[in-house]
């Protein structure tokens, strides 16, 4: 059986920043990763982003996996091409119920081939409780973690992540603190046990679809644009374009070619204009330079407009 781990956090809380360090650690311990990534609109963008393990991803775009992309995870985890050095990494998009997810995982016969989902949920020391409506989603995206990492910690006072630290562990009494050298370390200690478990067993009137799994996403409002960019842009122009976002874009990515630069950027945009980030991908992308905004009931005819200039 190949290890399957799922992977949560709020929308920018470092999820893929974890995946981006994760990787690469298991391809040297000679783990051989699978990447399914779900993501609002264009999952492409974040793919492209492995540069040269964009390979082993696989994006899926639209709503998240426990609904309206649940049928293209499924189709993704069988045609997986799993050997005996394979593990399932699964990037849930940041609005996702892990709990809907975990009951997925456990009674689809569709991941018979896997071990019962790991959880591993990624929290913003800095942002953590202070989504406003959402706060009550992104503590629902902790219960159920095995292990927890705890980003931007060196951005916040001892006092405050002890306080995050502390919450964390109130709603899940069980899990463990992590880093990415200590989840490669367990991933390739679980390989070893996984290749001698028995197959799974699934009661098939369990696997049907039923109200239960369903997951009402209008409840939090959620909506993503994407946003077609100029074929070349100013750098700055980029900059001030995203710290113009209104405060209602809870995160904003993308691919961008910049004047000076051969190869796109990728940006994001997490909770406000102070944490906007540039990445160089060292090569060409095979679409169109495109913003991707999510947030809380956007209107697109309040949002800046960036255009093209020489």
């Amino acid at each position: 059986m190949t290890p399957l781990y799922l992977i949560t956090g709020f929308l920018g809380a470092g999820k893929t920043t974890l995946l981006r360090a994760w990787v690469p650690a298991l391809i040297e311990r000679g783990v051989r990763p699978h990447i399914i990534l779900n993501d609002y609109q264009n999952a492409r963008v974040d793919a492209a982003s492995f540069e040269e393990y964009a390979a082993l991803v696989e994006p899926i775009a639209g709503t998240c996996v426990c609904c309206g992309s649940r049928e293209a995870l499924f189709d993704a985890l069988r045609s997986a091409p799993l050997t005996d050095e394979s593990v399932m990494l699964i990037e849930a998009n940041g609005t996702a119920d892990a709990t809907q997810l975990i009951e997925i995982f456990t009674a689809d016969s569709a991941t018979e081939r896997y071990t019962l989902p790991i959880q591993v949920v990624v929290i913003d020391a800095k942002r953590w409780q202070k989504r406003y409506w959402n706060n009550r989603l992104e503590r629902s995206q902790v219960e159920t973690a095995g292990y927890g990492l705890l980003t931007r910690r060196d951005e916040v006072s001892q006092e405050r992540a002890a306080e995050v630290l502390s919450a964390v562990e109130e709603l899940a009494p069980k899990l463990t603190w992590t880093t990415s050298d200590h989840l490669t370390q367990a991933a390739h200690t679980l390989l070893k046990k996984a290749r001698h478990l028995p197959p799974r067993r699934f009661n098939t009137k369990d696997a049907s679809p039923s109200e239960h799994h369903h997951h009402h996403h209008a409840e939090h409002h959620f909506a993503s644009l994407e946003i077609p960019l100029p074929q070349r842009l100013p750098q700055a122009d980029l900059e001030t374009y995203l710290k113009d976002l209104p405060p209602e874009v809870l995160r904003a990515k993308g691919m961008a070619y910049v004047h000076g630069e051969e190869f796109p950027i990728y940006f994001q945009r997490v909770d406000g204009p102070d944490s906007i980030s540039l990445k160089r991908v060292p090569r060409r992308i095979d679409f169109e330079p495109v913003a991707i905004l999510i947030g809380l009931d956007l209107n697109p005819s309040a949002l800046p407009v960036l255009e093209a200039t020489a």
